[in-house]
């Protein structure tokens, strides 16, 4: 009995993760922490930890060359508007503890962190160079398309989240000083993202080819960086 019990399979999801309905989603909750203590953090030190985080397409330029700040400011929020830290961490909550579960923690973190590189991609060939970006929203715009495409995946409905979808971008283009260009890049990036993990056939190696995938979209985003850095001008 004991040795049946051991070589029974795994209960899996659709998209690879092992099946643990109980389980927490911590990666979301770790995640909304962080912003949570970066955000406490800019309040207290005035200004710096913002200034020494924040991206502009200037930071990856000719002139200076700091490419970690494409994900750091994705762990920032505007310290003059709590609305913007409030939105975006109850949408990383709403969508995190869902698609989490689905696809496994280290989908889910490789997701979370190539929509928000992705969303700083766009933001370096979209934005003003000296424009300064913060805010986990090209991550959460990522969840957006990450949803989408595992909801299709599964059969589901999926006009309520396209109307959500829909009404987040024109808010993005109507209202200032909201970065629409990450929000897109973090989207595109989202989809692309959840295609690779929901169309990789089930398998014994379906992991890997999952990961090497998510590293081939790294991979071309490193190389759009590339390009992008000698076109950025400060004038």
């Amino acid at each position: 009995m004991a040795r049946a019990r051991a070589t029974m399979p795994v209960p899996r999801t659709r998209f690879g993760a092992v099946a643990r309905p109980d389980r927490a989603p911590k990666v979301t909750y770790s995640v909304i922490g962080i912003c949570v203590v970066m955000y406490l953090l800019q309040w207290l030190t005035g200004g710096v930890v913002t200034e020494r985080l924040w991206y502009a397409p200037l930071h990856t330029s000719s002139w200076a060359f700091e490419p970690w700040r494409m994900l750091t400011s994705a762990l920032l929020h505007s310290p003059s508007s709590a609305m913007h830290i409030f939105f975006n961490m109850v949408a990383l909550w709403l969508f995190g503890r869902v698609v989490e579960p689905a696809v496994g923690a280290w989908r889910y973190g490789l997701l979370l962190l190539l929509s928000a590189f992705g969303g700083s991609v766009a933001v370096l060939f979209l934005t003003p160079a000296t424009t300064p970006t913060v805010g986990a929203s090209g991550a959460v715009f990522g969840l957006f398309g990450a949803m989408f495409i595992l909801l299709r995946s599964s059969g589901a409905q999926t006009g309520g989240l396209l109307v959500l979808i829909a009404i987040n971008v024109a808010v993005s283009l109507l209202v200032p000083n909201i970065s629409w260009q990450g929000h897109l890049g973090g989207l595109l990036t989202g989809l692309l993202c959840a295609l690779v993990i929901a169309r990789v056939p089930r398998g014994p190696h379906r992991s890997l080819w999952q990961g090497l995938g998510l590293a081939a979209v790294a991979a071309a985003l490193v190389v759009l960086t590339g390009f992008g850095v000698p076109l950025v001008s400060p004038l």
